[in-house]
C-alpha cells in the first residue's frame, strides 16, 4: 500500500519548533529585534539610494502623472530637496528620482 500524500498539511520546521516553545515575553523581545533589524535594513537601502545623487545633479520624478524636473539642493537623511524648474522646492525620497543628463 502507498502512503497517502496529503499536500495541504506542511511539517513543522524547526523554526516553528523554536517559535512553539517561547513564552509571551520572549516573542516580544524577538519582535522587537527584528523590527530594529528591518528598520536598519531600511536605513542602508535609504543610503544606497541617497548616494547616487550629487548637489547641482539634474533629476526629475513623477507627481500627480506629471513629471516635474529640477535640481538637487540638499541630501537629507531620507529625502532630496529640489529645486523644481518652476521654483518650487519639493522634498522627495531618492528611490523616486531619475538622474538627467
Amino acid at each position: 500500500m502507498k502512503p497517502s500524500s496529503e499536500s495541504s498539511i506542511q511539517p513543522i520546521t524547526e523554526f516553528e519548533h523554536f517559535l512553539n516553545r517561547l513564552s509571551e515575553n520572549d516573542l516580544r523581545l524577538l519582535n522587537r529585534m527584528v523590527v530594529e533589524r528591518l528598520k536598519l535594513y531600511h536605513k542602508v537601502s535609504d543610503l544606497k539610494n541617497l548616494a547616487k545623487f550629487n548637489l547641482m545633479d539634474k533629476v526629475s520624478f513623477q507627481h500627480n502623472n506629471q513629471y516635474i524636473s529640477g535640481v538637487v539642493l540638499k541630501l537629507n537623511r531620507r529625502s532630496v530637496t529640489i529645486r523644481a524648474t518652476d521654483g518650487h522646492r519639493w522634498n522627495v525620497a531618492p528611490s523616486f528620482l531619475t538622474r538627467l543628463r
